[in-house]
């Protein structure tokens, strides 16, 4: 008896009718807040991926048009955008410019650190306005487009802090649980439809804005790694905080056609901080 098994192409629907997830089509790759930091990062790191034939860069920050050069440079397409993720209007023409774009990189993020007890409506009201109505309304506008175009994977970088709470930062915390929550909707209902939702969550990293942020650790990769009973921070079992590279790997794997069938999947790039809970 002959136990030999010969593939098949995967069809594009199942015999339920439900379209395969999409992700595996080559196209336009976008990353909005890739100016700076992590998202600089991915963008070099997707630039470079063979599924991207062009890639389309958005941030409010004008530097997002030095990481432009940069990466044509090396060899690939890419077009630079400003862009104010809360303009819906914006938000419009940056779909213009990638139409029927293929992945999405949400990495566009703000932080501003105040008690629980001190922090003002504004101030909350601003970061909700970028890290969650922003970076949802712009990943449902994308999975419209995607759906059209037959099919894409969208990536959000929401933050362990979705899951754990941290000193000094309500606004911040809560906003990247609803990113990471209202994401998780999203994909639920457009997967069915051809389109894959994940996010990935890093612990602390280190990049400038890290630094900025982070006065009462001089040392950034050490403190940090160490923990702080009085911040009620844990230590890290692997010793160190993220580079931006572990993220964009994060981010990079999950836009893959190698994951195409992971869906509505929160990965947590922090070294064991949340001791994988």
């Amino acid at each position: 008896m002959n136990n030999d098994v010969t593939p098949t192409e995967t069809p594009s629907t199942s015999p339920l009718g439900v379209v395969a997830p999409g992700g595996d089509r080559p196209g336009t790759t976008v990353v909005v807040g890739a100016a700076r930091g992590i998202g600089a990062e991915i963008a070099a790191r997707l630039a470079a991926a063979d599924w991207t034939e062009r890639i389309v860069l958005a941030d409010l920050d004008d530097a997002v048009l030095g990481v432009a050069e940069e990466i044509r440079a090396a060899g690939t397409e890419a077009d630079p955008h400003v862009l104010d993720i809360t303009d819906p209007a914006s938000v419009d023409a940056l779909l213009a410019a990638a139409p029927g774009a293929a992945r999405l990189a949400i990495v566009s993020g703000i932080f501003e650190p105040a008690p629980a007890l001190e922090v003002t409506q504004d101030s909350f009201r601003a970061i909700a306005e970028v890290n969650l109505f922003g970076a949802f309304f712009l990943a449902q506008a994308f999975a419209r487009s995607m759906i059209e175009a037959g099919g894409g994977a969208i990536v959000g970088v929401a933050s362990i802090a979705a899951r754990m709470p941290r000193m000094r930062q309500v606004a911040y915390c809560a906003s990247k649980a609803g990113m990471r929550q209202s994401l998780r909707v999203l994909g639920m209902e457009v997967a069915p439809r051809g389109v894959r939702v994940n996010t990935v969550s890093p612990g602390a990293t280190d990049t400038p804005m890290m630094r900025s942020l982070a006065g009462d650790h001089p040392n950034v990769g050490g403190d940090l790694a160490r923990g702080s009973l009085e911040a009620m921070r844990p230590r890290i079992p692997d010793g160190r905080v993220a580079t931006p590279a572990d993220v964009a790997d994060g981010v990079a794997f999950l836009l893959s056609p190698a994951a195409s069938h992971l869906v509505l999947q929160d990965i947590v790039i922090d070294g064991g901080e949340l001791l994988g809970m």
